[in-house]
């Protein structure tokens, strides 16, 4: 069953709340020659289901009582065993021996007149009445679940016209949300197709955060703002919640040391939008963490939704937690209140330099958390893209058509138009980008200029020593916040190389950053003319 409408059953269907008489303590008994039901027999089981709604449901029939006159009308009333009919409802009235319902209609009645939950078993009465009462039979009764599977939002913004409704997103069994931003003055409700208005949604004037379809009116009264808006048509109720992005965003948990210390929390990289990514590395399944919008404090912080996977909330958030141990891309998504935390460990270039066989991918390096990178000979009109697991393109990466130099999953395109020549490729995860660099080549010699030696590029600076083809490392002492670079020729900062002003710890030749240390120390530094990174390390 795809709609319910709160429809009135057939046309003869009421609620009917018929107040008491003097005899409500008595049980009224059949009188010899009364009213008895012969159909259903007592104890029977209707077990409903969706296949087939305009099928008969239940039929009701009973005798016909002999003091009876031939233009007696008869009502035919329901209620939940265990009541003794205290607020009997009328289902129908009619001059007939019989009643029927068909399968919506009986579901209708269990679920929105006598509040049977959906696929709960519960036991109703039944009796006729016309003066007289009849004897009472009782039927188990389970209705089914109905099941929406699209819902729209129409209103103001969508000139109130079902076609140009927006569709929202399914989360589960009748759950719907969307993200949209709302002028002021801005009205809407719901509806399960975009093609007409029946079985429409609106506001219960009554009862806040209720959905009803008779008597309901439009949703109102928000600011001019950006709106998650949540349907559930299970319980029939909805949420509208105004998405505030924060101008900053920090990831405080076990991933620092001390733990769960805002001011050394790291800060997350706004990519775009109401959009921040930032690589960590957790250590263990019981490592947790959550989201703050300054390394002051708490206040204002975000967690995880337990009743909505994947969603983020200020209020009963809980930490994100259960992840192995690993380096993870953590996305928070202001736009839809929403985080994704992806494993990036390995990253892999594929393309028609290897004949687009994913088998045989390139594996690139690991610059710095979360920085890949690699050298690659690109001839005229190569193509590629990346790829986390070897052997797979599950969760490909390719460039974003619409932004110049992003990464991502979801409509994607190769990377291409370059130049035949030797490139450094990196992927910055933290900043969803890459860079396609070129270089002169691997140079045959490598030296060491900088702070330490007041700039002095001479024939003498410090010579690389080349450990094998490609790589070159040298030990060298340095002050506090000692900068430097290297030339492949002493003397001369021809064609000289320095770090990626983009991603940390990338090899660059055309608008590089001095690389820089903050502490004094003797560091052994290698540079990778193959990989395309740069490693500073303390002795």
């Amino acid at each position: 069953m795809k709609f319910i409408y709160k429809i009135v059953l057939l046309s003869l269907v009421i609620i009917g709340f018929n107040s008491c008489d003097a005899n409500e303590n008595f049980e009224i008994l059949p009188p010899q020659e009364g009213i008895t039901i012969t159909n259903p027999i007592n104890g029977s089981t209707v077990v409903l289901d969706d296949t087939n709604t305009a099928n008969p449901g239940l039929t009701i029939s009973w005798s016909a009582p002999t003091f009876v006159g031939t233009a007696a009308t008869f009502k035919v009333e329901v209620a939940l065993t265990g009541t003794d009919f205290a607020a009997p409802v009328v289902i129908g009235t009619t001059e007939a021996y019989f009643f029927s319902l068909t399968v919506l209609e009986l579901n209708t009645l269990a679920l929105d007149i006598l509040g049977i939950e959906g696929d709960d078993t519960q036991s109703i009465d039944i009796r006729i009445s016309t003066g007289e009462v009849s004897d009472k039979v009782s039927v188990v009764l389970t209705p089914y679940k109905v099941e929406f599977t699209k819902l729209f939002l129409v209103g103001s913004i969508t000139n109130w016209k079902p076609e140009e409704a927006l569709p929202m997103t399914r989360l589960g069994f009748n759950e719907f949300e969307i993200t949209v931003d709302l002028p002021a003055g801005a009205e809407f409700k719901f509806v399960p197709q975009n093609t007409a208005w029946d079985g429409d949604f609106g506001k219960d004037p009554n009862n806040a955060g209720v959905l009803i379809q008779e008597g309901e009116q439009n949703i109102s009264g928000y600011a001019a703002g950006k709106y998650k808006i949540y349907v559930n048509l299970n319980t029939f109720t909805y949420t509208v919640t105004e998405v505030i992005a924060p101008a900053t965003l920090f990831i405080v948990g076990n991933i620092t040391n001390p733990e769960w210390t805002p001011a050394i929390s790291p800060q997350m990289n706004l990519i775009s939008e109401g959009i921040f990514a930032l690589v960590i590395e957790i250590k263990g399944a019981n490592d947790g963490f959550k989201f703050i919008p300054t390394n002051a404090g708490y206040d204002g912080d975000w967690g995880a939704d337990p009743a909505n996977p994947g969603s983020i909330i200020q209020n009963g958030e809980q930490n994100l937690s259960g992840y192995e141990a690993g380096k993870y891309l953590v996305i928070v998504d202001y736009n839809t209140l929403t985080y994704k935390v992806t494993l990036v460990e390995n990253l892999y270039v594929v393309g028609s330099i290897n004949g687009w066989n994913e088998t045989t991918a390139i594996p690139m390096a690991e610059a710095s958390l979360g920085i890949f990178s690699i050298v690659l000979d690109l001839p005229d009109g190569a193509q590629f893209k990346f790829l986390p697991t070897l052997g797979s393109w599950t969760g490909d990466w390719g460039a974003d058509a619409a932004n110049v130099g992003r990464i991502i999953q979801e409509g994607e395109v190769n990377l291409s138009g370059y130049e035949a020549g030797k490139y450094v490729v990196a992927v910055n995860f933290n900043t969803m980008s890459y860079t396609v660099s070129k270089i002169t080549g691997t140079p045959a010699n490598l030296y060491l200029v900088g702070g330490f030696n007041g700039w002095s590029n001479t024939a003498g600076s410090p010579q690389f020593t080349q450990t094998s083809a490609g790589v070159f490392e040298i030990t060298q002492t340095l002050s506090a916040n000692d900068e430097f670079k290297f030339v492949p020729v002493a003397g001369s900062y021809t064609n000289d190389f320095g770090e990626s002003k983009v991603s940390s710890r990338v090899l660059e030749q055309n608008d590089e950053n001095n690389l820089k240390v903050t502490a004094a120390g003797s560091y052994k530094i290698i540079v990778n003319f193959n990989k395309g990174n740069i490693s500073v390390v303390l002795q």
